[in-house]
């Protein structure tokens, strides 16, 4: 099983070559009217470092920086709600990208409007923060699920040991996925967990909205989400939770796809309803997933051997306004002709909302009639079920 789970500050990532997902618990966003502080101290940080702080807000990047004196930085500013944010040492990222080994020094965590102690001794991914609820919450929640994370790690162990052939092997690859989607149903119970045992944290939103797209724990969510402080409720995210449950039931195999109207990298607006009449895979990607990039060469083989028997792709990026480049760029790398679209807001897209979507790369296969008659097609499973829709189109019976 090819599991790198990693861990890093607010964000929950899991990277697969069999399930080929990235998992992200999502973020949310904020209108910035609130003053939030930041007093760092770090003694080994060199006189003149430069500090940088990174967050977005409707579905804009935020930048500040400052240089470090004495060890100390701080910063200042408004936010309404906790923004999921970065700080990184001397280089911005979405500027100068790192080189391919390129270890940065960084950490992340919630910007929320308290006055935050960052300390650390020797680098920022040292850091700890006191007088902020929801880091709190945070370390609270890794406890929490330490031993699923343990169980990732086993299984990614277990399945690397094994040869390339049996890695290959579709019934050994069928019980690993299984059992990865066990895991992944324990990480979900973990998420509710939480939310049940802080009914006030706006962690628990954001552990809500990362299970409310999972059908068989639409009824759980639902109970939590009523027992919450009703404070909570009152914040963009938690309008959006409702959404997100219906969203399992629009996009269940047998109904048509929800349509969506996006901008193209040329900036022309396009609709899924456009492509009735042909077989259409809507497919979720970014430039940053790895899994994506690694299922694109299956991708181009099969639509250069399809799209004149009626089948075509709609990707949807979920990118940021700031990766605009890297998404064009990995369409180009990649060889991607079909069409592509994205709003730029990353995991706060409005597609990805509707169609309930919590990691990627994710699929929908549509009939002409805009039908959903496959989710999560990959590698050789979409190849054959390809086959047989155009063998069977082209069988004179």
């Amino acid at each position: 099983m090819i599991v790198n789970y990693q861990e890093i500050g607010y964000i929950m990532k899991i990277w697969t070559g069999l399930l080929l997902i990235a998992v992200f618990i999502l973020p949310f966003l904020a209108c910035g009217q609130n003053p939030y502080q930041i007093n760092g101290v770090i003694p080994q940080l060199k006189d003149g470092s430069k500090v940088f702080l990174i967050y977005e807000i409707e579905g804009k990047s935020v930048v500040d920086s400052t240089n470090s004196r004495g060890g100390n930085f701080s910063f200042s500013g408004t936010v309404d709600y906790p923004v999921s944010s970065s700080l990184y040492l001397d280089k911005n990222p979405y500027v100068n990208r790192p080189s391919r080994n390129e270890q940065m020094d960084f950490f992340r965590f919630y910007l929320e409007p308290v006055t935050m102690q960052m300390q650390a001794s020797d680098s920022l991914k040292n850091i700890t923060i006191s007088g902020s609820q929801i880091n709190l919450d945070q370390d609270a929640f890794k406890k929490m699920r330490s031993s699923v994370d343990d169980n990732f790690t086993a299984l990614n162990k277990e399945f690397y040991a094994l040869s390339a052939n049996q890695q290959n092997d579709p019934k050994v690859r069928k019980a690993y996925i299984d059992r990865e989607k066990g895991l992944m149903d324990d990480l979900y119970r973990v998420h509710l967990a939480f939310a049940r045992q802080h009914p006030s944290s706006y962690l628990s939103l954001i552990s809500l909205s990362s299970v409310a797209g999972q059908e068989k724990f639409i009824d759980e969510v639902k109970r939590i989400y009523a027992d919450l402080a009703e404070k909570l409720k009152s914040y963009p995210l938690a309008k959006e939770i409702p959404m997100q449950l219906e969203s399992s039931i629009r996009t269940k195999v047998g109904q048509v796809a929800p349509d969506l109207e996006l901008q193209t990298q040329m900036g022309t607006s396009l609709k899924l309803s456009e492509f009735r009449g042909k077989y259409l895979l809507v497919d979720f990607w970014a430039s940053w997933c790895g899994p994506c990039r690694e299922e694109n060469p299956n991708l181009v083989a099969l639509y250069n051997k399809y799209k004149d028997s009626g089948f075509e792709i709609l990707g949807i990026s979920l990118d940021k306004v700031a990766q605009r480049e890297q998404w064009v760029k990995a369409i180009a790398d990649d060889k991607l002709s079909w069409p592509q679209v994205s709003d730029l807001k990353g995991w706060d897209s409005q597609a990805a909302k509707r169609y309930g979507i919590n990691s990627i790369p994710e699929s929908f296969l549509l009939d002409p009639t805009g039908k959903i008659v496959y989710r999560n097609l990959r590698g050789k499973d979409l190849e054959e079920k390809l086959q047989a829709i155009f063998s069977d189109k082209s069988d004179p019976k």
